[in-house]
């Protein structure tokens, strides 16, 4: 009974391998996720207490639990039974469906993954890149705000950089979600952007049911109090200025708002602008739309490209990237903006409703616009264009910076100079721009705008434009 028994190698592999996927799937992974699990709840515990705004217990519901409980969710089910009424469906058709859509949707909150793993890998490559600079309208007013509100950070959309930037900056505040497009569907990105609280939206989607999905979701996130990241542009500008906005999103939380018993909305803007996008040529050259057209090959080559890229500048720590600002600004209450246009929301019709609510999201949208930052790269770029054909030498650059950089200032800008220097922001400035070949420096002393860089020098021009309209 205790003798050995021989038996030959192949079939010891064959055993090994016919065993080995059970051991992954009731072995390995259960172990794994339970452990992971653990570390969730341990830096919620570690992590809640240090937080201005707490997290949400919303934000420890798995991921497979919480779209469950959006498919089963009474008003979405209501909703979808009147859609399977009108489409002629049976209301078990749409709940199958509907599954399937709360699966793409919703986010697998991680508060280990976001604090621990995300924080320090969004900072990495962010510190990589760039060095980061923050401006506060009034850093004090930001203090009142709590736990007990919804709060929604909105933000102009320069960059896909933006989702590090917003999570780097509120880390020490919050934990967010956000909405992010089909850019993100690849492996491993879409994984990434859930566990950071990323929910997926397909944008322009001919879905109803998608809709009905998503709207709910955004709804049951602001109801327990989730700070929401949002980007009312909707897709990174084309020309380097402010998009016009679309208030969709806006418009599923405001939808059941009380100002007598729903807690307070309220919005955080916040203007952000780069020395360099990493988008940029891309952007000049095809919209988001047109870029997604050219196939899901076009765009992971692109991705692993910039992949190998960012592994190269954190480790080199060369910031070649320039400049990432960030300017926050007073958060605003949207139940005091009702009391003071005296508008009763609750008993609006739905065309009320979106007039007030366009009116009230463009001056969000004007409130960001007059937060953008102002970084060395675009104070140039303006500087040139206005400059004659023939050139500037570096003294009368450095006369028209400066007057560009007062105007700025004259106007409130948050104005970002190297080592709070006119001159050294300069210089910085006409490193980053001489090295990508935008701006020449000619033998007899002259700088100017290389005519085969021109739209990417009035891209960065554009996005401080609106500081200078008036003149």
């Amino acid at each position: 009974m205790t003798d050995p028994v021989l038996i030959p190698l192949w079939l010891l592999v064959l055993l090994v391998l016919f065993a080995l996927p059970t051991l992954i799937t009731q072995v390995f992974i259960p172990l794994w996720l339970k452990l992971w699990n653990r570390w969730s709840q341990q830096a919620f515990n570690e992590v809640n207490s240090q937080l201005q705004l707490k997290l949400s217990p919303f934000t420890l519901t798995r991921y497979k639990a919480l779209a469950v409980q959006l498919a089963t969710d009474p008003k979405l089910l209501q909703s979808a039974a009147e859609l399977a009424e009108q489409q002629g469906m049976k209301l078990e058709d749409i709940r199958d469906r509907l599954h399937k859509v709360a699966l793409e949707i919703v986010p697998a909150f991680n508060p280990f993954f976001y604090f621990r793993v995300g924080y320090k890998l969004g900072r990495g490559m962010l510190r990589g890149f760039y060095r980061v600079s923050v401006g506060f309208a009034d850093e004090q007013s930001l203090e009142p705000v709590s736990s007990e509100d919804s709060v929604i950070f909105m933000s102009n959309h320069r960059s896909n950089m933006d989702y590090l930037l917003m999570n780097y900056l509120t880390a020490e505040r919050t934990m967010l979600s956000f909405g992010v497009g089909e850019w993100s569907g690849i492996f491993p990105v879409r994984q990434l952007m859930r566990s950071a609280g990323g929910y997926f939206i397909r944008r322009d989607s001919g879905d109803p049911l998608y809709k009905l999905a998503l709207e709910r979701y955004v709804q049951m996130a602001t109801e327990a109090r989730v700070p929401h990241a949002m980007f009312p542009e909707g897709a990174l500008s084309p020309d380097g200025g402010l998009q016009p906005p679309r208030f969709g999103l806006f418009s599923f939380v405001t939808k059941h708002f009380d100002p007598a018993s729903s807690p307070d909305i309220v919005i955080i803007p916040i203007g952000i602008n780069y020395d360099r996008v990493a988008e940029d040529t891309n952007m000049i050259s095809a919209t988001s739309a047109e870029f997604r057209a050219r196939g899901r090959p076009f765009i992971i080559w692109n991705c692993v490209k910039f992949g190998l890229r960012t592994i190269a500048e954190v480790l080199l720590q060369r910031r070649s990237f320039g400049y990432a600002c960030a300017n926050f600004g007073r958060p605003v209450s949207f139940r005091d903006w009702l009391a003071r246009h005296q508008v009763d929301w609750p008993n609006l019709d739905r065309a009320q409703r979106f007039e007030w609510l366009n009116r009230f999201g463009n001056e969000l949208m004007d409130a960001v616009g007059e937060l953008i930052p102002v970084p060395p790269v675009s104070i140039l770029c303006r500087v040139l264009q206005q400059a004659p054909d023939s050139g500037l030498n570096k003294k009368d650059l450095l006369k028209k910076f400066k007057k560009t950089v007062a105007r700025a200032q004259d106007k409130n800008a948050f104005v970002v100079l190297a080592r709070s220097n006119a001159q050294d922001a300069l210089q910085h400035a006409l490193e980053l721009t001489l090295l990508r070949g935008m701006v020449r420096y000619r033998s007899n002393g002259i700088y100017d705008i290389n005519p085969e860089k021109k739209a990417l020098v009035a891209y960065y021009a554009k996005s401080i434009e609106h500081y200078f309209e008036s003149e």
